[in-house]
């Protein structure tokens, strides 16, 4: 059974291993395969300045992801999935699904009729997987970084 449970600094050693298992989307997103320690803490940092919620996403009481949203982005006053990513060793078992649907309900319990998410524009895996999931196109944006492609499903 999936459960989300918190993100805390004490706790960085856990994200940076998630993250630095998916090289490939660390490369799109950041540039390079393993992202340094500053970075983690300046990726915790800046999700808490922004009002998001990090979690863990966690399964038998063990961490095998983490999901990051906001409740409310200031641009569009929509809420927005930031970021969904299992660690490569516990991918393919379905917790990317299982998280999303927990997400979801979580969404649909908080009266939420909507929600949306970016994908880099060259994330083919996860632009199949949002698809998938229900999500539909409904505008490009030229980031500093990269392109993104915005996202939203209605619940």
């Amino acid at each position: 059974m999936i459960d989300f449970q918190p993100v805390s600094l004490e706790q960085m050693d856990v994200l940076k291993k998630i993250m630095n298992s998916n090289q490939e989307f660390n490369c799109l997103s950041e540039g390079h395969a393993e992202l340094t320690d500053e970075e983690i803490i300046n990726m915790y940092e800046s999700s808490k300045h922004q009002g998001a919620v990090m979690n863990f996403i966690i399964d038998d009481g063990h961490p095998v992801g983490v999901i990051d949203y906001l409740m409310e982005n200031p641009s569009d006053k929509m809420p927005w999935l930031g970021l969904l990513i299992i660690d490569h060793d516990f991918q393919g078992r379905g917790y990317a699904i299982g998280a999303f649907n927990k997400y979801e309900s979580l969404m649909k319990e908080k009266g939420i009729k909507k929600v949306r998410l970016g994908v880099i524009k060259e994330n083919d895996r996860a632009l199949n997987f949002w698809v998938k999931r229900g999500f539909s196109f409904y505008e490009e944006k030229e980031g500093d970084k990269w392109t993104v492609l915005c996202f939203e499903k209605v619940l």
